[in-house]
């Protein structure tokens, strides 16, 4: 068998040994943003008129947008699941068969929710409710058919977006 070398920073901070982490329960200490919010895909704006509609739905409350490094837009709901027990943010049909499918086969240990929703600044995403949004839509540019054709970089956006103060 040979060995390989693979550096803490790849593998992560607070190693824990096999048994540990297999005893354990990932959730725990996760306020489950998972199961406080809808994500819906969404196309990613080309033109004047679906700026606008974004504009035009970020005015509903509990409606948020996430730009994603790739570039992929999804619509954010804040709207907690029926099954979600919000004082102790535990599933109430965990380990049943009424918890979906979707719960179910969804790998906690590399969770893009926790990774994105429990911190200040989150590494993945920029989320954009109606005011930081209406800073973006100054640094677009328009040609004469209402197209596009100038939006800030990754790196110009989360700079000119700050992140939403977490709630206290």
């Amino acid at each position: 068998m040979t060995s390989t070398f693979i550096p803490v920073e790849a593998v992560g901070r607070n190693a824990r040994g096999f048994t540990e982490v297999s005893e354990g329960n990932p959730c725990d200490g996760c306020s489950a943003p998972c199961c406080r919010m809808v994500l819906t895909p969404h196309p990613t704006p080309q033109t004047f008129l679906a700026l606008d509609y974004v504009r035009y739905l970020l005015g509903f409350a509990g409606t948020e947008v996430i730009v994603s490094r790739d570039g992929t837009w999804q619509q954010l709901s804040h709207r907690a699941c029926v099954l979600l027990d919000a004082a102790q943010s535990r599933c109430t049909v965990h380990g049943t068969p009424r918890k979906p499918k979707v719960c179910v086969f969804f790998d906690p240990y590399g969770c893009w929710y926790k990774r994105n929703f429990t911190v200040a600044d989150p590494p993945d995403i920029v989320r954009l409710d109606l005011a930081r949004f209406e800073i973006l839509l100054t640094t677009c540019q328009f040609d004469d058919d209402g197209r596009l054709t100038q939006v800030p970089s990754w790196d110009e956006l989360r700079a000119l977006v700050p992140p939403p103060v977490p709630a206290t």
